[in-house]
């Protein structure tokens, strides 16, 4: 009986004699908790491979921006984001224009008469260079205007322009006011007298032989017929410019200048009594380029329709002219790999986030545009292609350049420009300062943020194509550096601690604006007037 009885006991000691069970409650999951998984190691690793001389700086339409693209597709499949590209893949595909220019011709026409007529091709050049063409032969009128000064006290556009040519002084000319009279007026383009320095228009001349027989710039394949139709903007030689004008040589275009200088006010145009036919040998060839687009669906069943778009491109410049040390390849480890990998660790902590449940109740869209370095151009096709409709789309993040600093900033990488938030939306700027406090705390430089800065900033990267659109944006920049646009600008030169900080600041922001209770509204009726020109 002993025997049995001690089993027995045991277990009434074991189970019998214990108290009522112990509940422990585990906290849930907040959002904020998953910053810290953006790491200085892990975005350095990706951004060596981004940056590699392999990829060839990554230029649009070249192989190595497609490695790019692939390296870019793989690791978003991997952490699991959602593919909502062209056929269930991670790409957005566009096709551009890529014509290859083979000669321009100039003839100029007194009356009826032809009073000169010459080329510019790989074997000849003449009186004009062309500096941005159409490919259509366009043919008008030749009117002076001066300086093409139009304010309060002049207005030396003072003739109808419709189909002719806009011939100018450059040297004071305000490029911004000629484009818009041009394109207001419908002119057929442009002629610069960029100074009276002959000398200086013939060696740019022949400099300009070696681009004949090469591909030239990119256009959007879908807007080709809008801009088929932009004005064409020529060089003029300027001894020749003094002969349409009338005057017996370079110093009586001087006396011209210094009199037209004196009292802007007095001078109207003049019809110089001549025309210009334009023409040019194209042949035509496409590019197809693409976007990247990864999906992050919300959590809230009513609210996950609506989308915060995070954008960076993913492109850059490729081989270019060398610099002293020899190096040809224009690697852009912050212009713009740096951004594009602060948005893949962006993605990286929101989708952690999300399986530990908690995700955000908006849903975000990771977006990589290529051809922002040739014009924003893949940023214009989403933006008129896009995956989710614009008036869904509650915010533009955009990140170009964040793993630098600039003059200004030498000694601390603990800023970073905002471009954009306040001067578009006061919600959305209450919320990224809101998400800068309650994560990395470092200053939210407004230099740049004027309407009215010369540098234009805020239409300068690829969030101007949301903007236009009317959605709220903040440009997050670092400034310029002296390795922006050279092969210097390499993964050595990065400040990691800055380009982590930075990320975790995009990532708080966009937690904040995906769950919100209010989506951020356009408030500013300055920015509101400016978009609509």
């Amino acid at each position: 009986m002993k025997t049995r009885l001690i089993p027995i006991l045991s277990l009434i000691i074991l189970f019998g004699c214990k108290g009522p069970k112990e509940i422990v409650t585990v906290p849930s999951a907040s959002i904020s908790d998953f910053m810290s998984t953006i790491n200085a190691e892990g975005i350095r690793a990706d951004l060596t491979v981004l940056a590699h001389d392999s990829l060839e700086g990554r230029d649009t339409g070249s192989e190595g921006l497609e490695k790019a693209a692939s390296f870019l597709a793989q690791k978003y499949a991997t952490l699991g984001l959602q593919p909502v590209g062209d056929e269930g893949s991670f790409f957005q595909h566009f096709d551009l224009n890529q014509p290859i220019t083979q000669s321009y011709s100039y003839t100029v026409y007194s009356g009826e008469e032809v009073f000169d007529q010459t080329s510019h091709s790989a074997a000849n050049a003449g009186n004009f260079v062309t500096w941005r063409g159409g490919d259509l032969e366009k043919s008008g009128e030749i009117v002076f205007a001066g300086y093409g000064i139009k304010n309060e006290s002049a207005n030396q556009y003072s003739q109808n322009l419709e189909g002719k040519w806009v011939m100018v002084l450059y040297d004071r000319a305000n490029f911004a006011t000629l484009q818009e009279e041009m394109a207001s007026q419908k002119a057929a383009g442009a002629l610069l007298i960029l100074d009276t320095d002959e000398a200086a228009f013939i060696e740019r001349a022949e400099a300009g032989k070696e681009g004949f027989g090469s591909p030239g710039g990119l256009s959007l394949a879908y807007l080709d017929g809008e801009s088929s139709n932009s004005s064409i903007i020529n060089i003029v030689n300027p001894a020749f410019s003094a002969q349409l004008l009338g005057l017996e040589g370079m110093m009586e275009l001087e006396e011209l200048k210094k009199t037209i200088n004196a009292d802007p006010g007095s001078f109207e145009a003049i019809n110089t009594g001549f025309s210009l036919k334009h023409d040019q040998s194209i042949t035509p060839r496409t590019v197809t380029s693409k976007n990247i687009v990864a999906f992050i669906e919300g959590s809230d069943p009513v609210l996950k329709d609506e989308v915060v778009v995070l954008s960076s491109h993913y492109d850059h410049v490729g081989i270019g002219r060398p610099d002293s040390t020899g190096d040809a390849i224009y690697n852009g480890a912050d212009d713009d790999g740096s951004g594009t990998v602060g948005l893949l660790h962006v993605a990286q902590a929101l989708v952690s986030a999300q399986k530990a449940g908690a995700g955000t109740k908006r849903s975000v869209l990771i977006l990589h545009v290529s051809g922002e370095e040739k014009g924003l151009l893949g940023s214009r096709y989403y933006s008129d292609h896009p995956i989710h409709p614009i008036e869904n789309t509650v915010a533009n993040l955009n990140v170009d350049m964040i793993g630098r600093r600039d003059f200004e900033n030498p000694d601390s990488g603990d800023y970073i420009y905002i471009i954009g938030g306040k001067i578009i939306s006061s919600g959305l700027d209450s919320m990224l300062v809101a998400a800068n406090m309650e994560s990395v705390n470092i200053e939210l430089s407004d230099r740049y943020n004027d309407l009215n800065d010369p540098n234009q900033f805020y239409r300068r990267s690829d969030h101007w194509n949301f903007g236009r659109l009317g959605v709220p944006f903040a440009f997050f920049f670092n400034g310029v550096h002296e390795d922006y646009h050279r092969p210097s600008d390499e993964v050595d030169k990065i400040d990691f601690e800055a380009l982590t900080k930075r990320s975790q600041l995009i990532f708080m922001t966009t937690a904040m604006i995906a769950n919100a209770d209010k989506r951020p509204e356009v408030d500013n009726q300055e920015f509101i007037e400016k978009t609509r020109q």
